[in-house]
């Protein structure tokens, strides 16, 4: 069984970097490894990436490259959390996060009994498929220990809710949905958190992250050093710069710029 290195570096404290994945190719996932960052965010809300043999060649995938791995769901559904932790996933994001009952839920499904439901099978990839010295009662208590659970505040109702909701013991972290929320707020806005309604609601989200003792995910926007280090000093725990798609959408887009429009101008 391995240890869960994500639940290691929140408790170190240090900046902890991850980039968001929406393809289904493992070798990316191996780049993003080798290239030293410290865990991937897989969505499977916004792409084809579902649960099953795919997510676990990912998750492999992950692990060989030395990267911490927290799988976005589709839903707050038990189904799919059982399934993103015994594939091998360190945590779970759920999307849409609005009640206290809904953290509850998402707790339960996460945490074996006594302290939650979750459905229990030997058999698993994290359980390291009870070969060789498994140990059925230690890998319960590790994972109930070491499993991540993150809510997503990417919604008025979450910050209605607010207290209610980060006071629920065993809640890890919240990542904040900046575009999501400026929706739900009647906002046109993508990936702004210098509007203000969103800096307000990212700043009200601090402070109470500072009042639970919880941690907070957030993307880096621009993706650049200046804005990652004024997140951390604000109490910003882990950060995103961009996904594997955006990456390739602005090389792609600087290749045409700089090269392929000059040279078909001046053919």
């Amino acid at each position: 069984m391995k240890h869960n290195k994500l639940r290691a570096a929140m408790r170190d404290g240090r900046p902890i970097a991850g980039m968001v994945v929406f393809t289904r190719s493992p070798a990316v996932v191996e780049v993003i490894g080798y290239s030293g960052f410290d865990f991937i965010f897989l969505d499977t809300e916004h792409s084809p990436l579902s649960s099953g043999a795919d997510l676990e060649h990912m998750i492999m995938a992950a692990d060989a490259a030395g990267l911490s791995v927290v799988v976005r769901l589709k839903g707050n559904d038990e189904n799919q959390i059982r399934n993103a932790l015994e594939c091998g996933a360190e945590g779970v994001v759920i999307p849409r996060l609005k009640t206290r009952a809904e953290a509850e839920q998402a707790l339960s499904a996460a945490r074996f009994p006594p302290l939650g439901g979750r459905g229990s099978a030997t058999e698993v990839r994290a359980a390291s498929y009870g070969a060789g010295d498994f140990d059925w009662v230690e890998y319960v208590k590790r994972c109930n220990e070491e499993t991540v659970v993150i809510g997503l505040a990417e919604d008025k109702v979450f910050f209605d809710n607010i207290d209610d909701i980060m006071s629920v013991d065993g809640l890890d972290m919240i990542s904040f949905g900046p575009t999501d929320l400026a929706m739900s707020l009647g906002l046109p806005l993508v990936y702004d958190m210098e509007a203000p309604p969103i800096q307000e609601a990212f700043q009200t989200l601090l402070a109470k992250a500072r009042q639970y003792d919880t941690s907070i995910m957030s993307l880096v926007i621009p993706p650049t050093l200046e804005e990652a280090r004024k997140l951390y000093k604000q109490g910003v725990n882990a950060v995103l710069l961009r996904s594997d798609i955006a990456v390739l959408q602005a090389t792609c887009r600087q290749m045409m710029d700089e090269v392929v429009k000059p040279l078909r101008a001046g053919a």
